[in-house]
């Protein structure tokens, strides 16, 4: 690919999808959407297997004479890359005559980073982390507007006790997987970019290596901003219909007690004080 690829990963409801608008905001990036490129790509190691299976079963049946050397790991790797590329170039906006970076974000990044990193070494990567309290709260909410069979929790608290356990399984195991990447790899905490949102985006544009001067940060900021994804609606006027419900960081203050708190802190492992949000 012409463009140099990126990946976006962070926890559900961490804040990716408001980092990748800021993202494809600017005239130099395309970031749309998810691709579930991992769905495909462990389906073509699947694939392979059965393949390099269905050669040794011809081998056997037939004679030496039909043998055929089998898919190698590195080939794997080659079609994986090339999916990848394929689904980054669908998104390469023709419109930014500036364009030089393409990616896109998924919460499955995060346990991917060393395959994607060995497919990509010269791609940058980004994981975003936000307060387990403030993902509870936002991942109640869309749960309460969702539409689809089995996506309701029974209540708050088992829903709590659920989100507590995956948040804090998905953030250390994206976070020890970024850690192996080295400086490829930037952490941003999703309050950083809330509280001064042109310090924490003008960050994230100097590990891409994008321009990130006063201006264009700020255009992008504006068009990113939660007045105009909610169409209108200032921060903290909230639609509990919408997918930007209140663009808010810590409204979990208005959902959960001190008791509830220290639960969900005691069931993430004590995630939340390892990572300075209980103080």
């Amino acid at each position: 690919m012409a463009f140099q690829p990126f990946f976006v990963a962070g926890a559900p409801k961490s804040g990716t999808t408001w980092l990748g608008k800021l993202l494809d905001a600017h005239p130099e990036i395309s970031c749309k959407g998810e691709a579930c490129v991992h769905y495909f790509t462990k389906a073509l190691i699947q694939i392979s297997n059965d393949y390099n299976a269905l050669l040794e079963r011809r081998k056997a049946t037939v004679s030496d004479s039909n043998a055929f050397p089998p898919v190698l790991e590195s080939e794997v790797h080659a079609l994986m890359r090339h999916f990848i590329d394929l689904r980054l170039a669908v998104i390469a906006d023709p419109a930014k005559p500036r364009l030089r970076f393409v990616g896109e974000k998924d919460p499955i990044h995060g346990p991917n980073f060393p395959m994607l990193q060995k497919l990509f070494p010269e791609a940058r990567y980004m994981h975003i982390i936000r307060d387990g309290r403030g993902v509870l709260v936002s991942a109640w909410h869309h749960n309460q507007r969702a539409t689809q069979g089995g996506q309701r929790a029974p209540g708050f608290d088992a829903f709590l006790d659920d989100m507590a356990e995956r948040w804090s399984q998905m953030v250390r195991i994206s976070r020890n997987a970024a850690a192996k990447l080295g400086e490829a790899c930037l952490e941003i905490r999703y309050e950083e970019l809330s509280e001064d949102p042109q310090t924490g985006f003008k960050r994230v544009l100097n590990h891409l290596g994008a321009d990130a001067g006063e201006a264009t940060v700020r255009a992008c900021v504006e068009a990113a901003s939660f007045e105009k994804l909610s169409k209108g609606r200032a921060k903290g006027q909230e639609d509990a219909q919408s997918f930007f419900r209140k663009g808010v960081a810590d409204d979990w203050k208005n959902h959960m007690t001190p008791a509830q708190i220290q639960r969900f802190n005691a069931r993430s492992g004590g995630l939340l004080e390892e990572l300075g949000y209980l103080g």
